[in-house]
């Protein structure tokens, strides 16, 4: 009898400290922790650079001369600055660089024209970008006649092949605009000289995209 009674007594005290044994604490602040992101999640450097360029193809935007132009007094490869004013917020306080080609004076028997090309676009930022804009429309005064002239199909006679005399060193990316030839817009006058006053508005359309990525 005490024989028995020890033995009961052993498996209790076993039992006893099995079950005082500490369980998992479903509630550790480590166990709840959330997984961390897959790396396959994450975007990658080709997926960066197939998102939507910084200023799309299409879009139209005004600029101001910043100097006077004229077939009377200007030679080609002169540059001439535009600077960007309100529209699409990369854009803002951007200037354009440009220069003239095939400066042609008024004379007997000949019409005055000059062709303007757009070489590239510096961001208020500092970064430069070569750029690939239509011209929209501006305001041509001839100096004989002394009135202004909006686009009317005289005054923009259309495009011409020019050349692109940008700094590609400064570029972000190393690009060349347009390869080796860009477009001319050609201005000509019915009569006199083809001017183009310092703050004339020049409205310009993207052709391409304007891509700013890294």
């Amino acid at each position: 009898m005490p024989l028995l009674l020890g033995a009961v007594l052993l498996s209790n005290t076993v039992a006893c400290q099995k079950s005082s044994e500490p369980s998992a604490n479903t509630n550790d602040p480590a166990n709840n922790r959330p997984n961390p992101v897959s790396k396959q999640n994450s975007p990658t450097s080709s997926q960066l650079k197939n998102q939507p360029a910084a200023v799309p193809a299409g879009t139209s935007f005004d600029t101001v001369l910043q100097q006077d132009l004229s077939t009377g007094k200007n030679r080609d490869n002169e540059p001439f600055t535009l600077r960007v004013k309100g529209g699409n917020k990369t854009l803002k306080d951007a200037a354009i660089q440009g220069h003239l080609e095939d400066v042609v004076k008024a004379a007997k028997g000949k019409k005055a024209s000059l062709h303007l090309v757009f070489d590239d676009i510096q961001l208020a930022d500092g970064s430069a970008y070569p750029i690939d804009v239509t011209l929209v429309n501006t305001q041509v005064e001839t100096k004989t006649k002394g009135k202004f002239v909006q686009n009317a199909g005289i005054i923009l006679a259309g495009a011409a092949a020019g050349h692109f005399l940008g700094n590609q060193a400064k570029f972000k990316h190393g690009a060349v605009a347009g390869g080796a030839a860009t477009a001319a817009y050609v201005l000509s006058s019915p009569g006199g000289e083809v001017v183009l006053k310092k703050g004339t508005n020049v409205k310009l359309k993207l052709k391409t995209p304007l891509d700013t990525s890294p």
